[in-house]
């Protein structure tokens, strides 16, 4: 058996709104008049804003300027594309990370391998290295325990 559907019904058409009427009753005071009750979002009068004063006065913050950024952007293009950029209008940034790429992409590496390497470790974060030890020659508990005595012993005299 084959379940039935329940028919949409059809909604009736909006009717256009009305604007409210406004009441006549309990206008509102000027703002002078007006009492001014401090609360949450609301501070007192004396902290607020004065008028075309900004709430940073010194402005946004100097951003750094950002070399793997460029440098991932640039490697992410084809020839094509890196031939059609204006160096003209490129920041010095830019212009590092382009050459960081060219060189790259043309075999060679005096220093850019090494550059590359100092941003990677800068905005990546430098790779936790982690030491592994799988030697039978590995000092024991009583070992290492002895020979802390004995540095103990040489640093006191």
């Amino acid at each position: 058996m084959a379940a039935k559907r329940k028919r949409a019904k059809k909604r009736p058409a909006k009717k256009s709104r009305q604007a409210p009427k406004k009441s006549t009753r309990g206008k509102k005071l000027p703002a002078a008049q007006r009492e001014y009750k401090v609360g949450n979002k609301k501070p007192p009068e004396e902290h607020q804003f004065k008028a075309g004063e900004s709430g940073n006065p010194k402005g946004a913050s100097v951003r750094r300027t950002n070399l793997w950024v460029w440098l991932c952007k640039y490697m992410a293009l084809d020839d094509r594309r890196l031939a059609k950029l204006d160096r003209t209008k490129l920041t010095q940034a830019q212009q590092t990370a382009l050459k960081l790429v060219e060189n790259a992409k043309n075999g060679k590496y005096s220093g850019s391998e090494r550059l590359a390497r100092y941003m990677i470790d800068r905005e990546e974060g430098k790779a936790v290295e982690h030491l592994i030890v799988e030697n039978e020659n590995t000092l024991t508990d009583e070992e290492c325990e002895d020979i802390r005595e004995v540095l103990l012993q040489n640093a006191v005299e």
